[in-house]
């Protein structure tokens, strides 16, 4: 099977996973760093941002505004989550990534319809037995000094890239990115667009991951991974993308992935 035709498959079906699934994330301290004491937290959450068990990912990568490469080690490694104290050098905005890290396989059912169910929801459907393994991979931006920016692939698992520097978004201002999956455009995935502590604004009941949800703030990629998206309000967001692909009768694999950005108050001219 080809590699659109297989992701238009696995994007389009329905798959129903527990209410109390987690998504990847990792959250600077400084969006626009401007002092020493910068670092990074790698978590699992239910509630963005909201910090519940560490993200110990196998590797966590630094691109520079340049495009090069290099390794960070976690200064703390805690329950609810991982540190990390990147050394910023050159002016610009930085990429951090958590590699792609394969979590538990869980036991699942698939129903006639095509929907998967796992752990509760097993009880009340019927279907036939599969498996689900998850993967997560997470990336957030920060800025330090002036602008400069280079796009950067790791071709494995989702990647959500924006197409220009990510630092200086405001509420109203379309920023465009890509979505890629295993190196190559997503079409038609789906982003969830969540905003810190939205639960405390509203009484929320769908899962983050529940691809029959319908939030209003949902957004279609287009045939070639493209989207847009637009802040409606300042504070921090989480752009999170899940793609999954039945591989056989007894094996689904589900990839999460998800950005971390800060939206600026929108531009508010005043007169002397």
């Amino acid at each position: 099977m080809n590699f659109l035709k297989s992701l238009c498959t696995t994007v389009c079906s329905t798959l129903l996973l527990s209410a109390n699934a987690h998504v990847p994330f990792l959250k600077p301290n400084q969006f626009h760093v401007l002092h020493n004491r910068f670092q990074v937290e790698s978590s699992f959450t239910e509630y963005p941002f909201q910090a519940d068990f560490a993200m110990d990912a196998p590797e966590y990568l630094l691109f520079s505004p340049k495009g090069i490469q290099t390794t960070l080690t976690p200064t703390a490694r805690l329950k609810a989550a991982n540190y990390l104290e990147p050394s910023l050098t050159d002016s610009g905005t930085y990429r951090i990534h958590a590699a792609l890290r394969k979590g538990p396989l869980y036991k699942a059912i698939e129903t006639i319809e095509g929907k998967l169910y796992f752990a509760d929801d097993m009880k009340t459907k019927q279907g036939k037995p599969t498996t689900l393994q998850y993967f997560s991979s997470a990336d957030t931006y920060v800025l330090w000094g002036t602008q400069g920016y280079t796009t950067t692939l790791v071709g494995k698992g989702v990647e959500i890239i924006p197409q220009a520097a990510p630092n200086q978004i405001n509420i109203g201002k379309p920023v465009q990115f890509s979505i890629y999956f295993n190196g190559k455009p997503a079409p038609s995935a789906r982003v969830v667009v969540v905003y810190d502590n939205e639960h405390f604004d509203k009484y929320r009941t769908e899962d983050l991951y529940d691809v029959e949800n319908v939030r209003k703030s949902n957004i279609i990629a287009d045939k070639h991974g493209n989207f847009t998206f637009t802040a409606r309000k300042a504070g921090l967001v989480l752009l999170f993308v899940n793609i999954h692909q039945k591989i056989n009768d007894s094996l689904w694999e589900s990839y999460n992935s998800s950005v971390s950005l800060e939206v600026n108050p929108a531009f508010i001219r005043t007169s002397n």
